[in-house]
């Protein structure tokens, strides 16, 4: 039988190449998931059986994408990689970014299109709307997540009993 963490990590490897992103940066991700600290390319590269550089490029997209952090050590030259803080506000964040630059977008449209267009306009305005929805949805979402968050931490641990 399969390893379920070697299953996990080639899922999210799966299931991240279907929205996009190249496979190891899926299993970097299911593995970080997973793994508590942070680990060197050299490291990542053997528990993940692929080639550093390959990992060395899909750690660099995803530290760019603010999903993972990039850390060091003093007297150390290699980078190490770990789940970033806050991994999922932060890709949330992004597509609040790109959704509020597809508006923009929407509406120097809609602003330059001849009167005749109105359909076109009419889709526009749509977009604009549906885009403003989500963009508010996620906020809401945001700071239930914070408040859940700060809820958990202050709970008392409970005592088995």
């Amino acid at each position: 039988m399969e390893d379920p963490v070697e299953r996990f990590v080639e899922r999210m490897g799966l299931l991240l190449e279907e929205e996009g992103l190249p496979r190891i940066a899926g299993r970097l991700i299911g593995f970080l998931l997973l793994h508590e600290g942070s680990f060197s390319l050299d490291e990542l590269a053997e528990r993940l059986q692929v080639s550093k550089a390959s990992v060395s490029t899909n750690a660099r997209l995803l530290e760019q994408a603010g999903v993972l952090e990039r850390t060091s050590s003093p007297g150390d030259r290699r980078d190490y990689y770990r789940m970033g803080a806050d991994a999922w506000e932060r890709t949330l964040r992004a597509a609040q970014r790109r959704w509020r630059t597809l508006q923009q977008t929407f509406d120097e449209a809609s602003a330059s299109l001849p009167p005749e267009m109105e359909a076109g306009k009419r889709r526009l305005a749509e977009a604009t709307r549906f885009h403003d929805r989500m963009i508010a949805g996620v906020e809401r979402l945001l700071e239930e997540s914070r408040e859940d968050v700060a809820a958990a931490r202050t709970e008392l641990p409970r005592r088995a009993g």
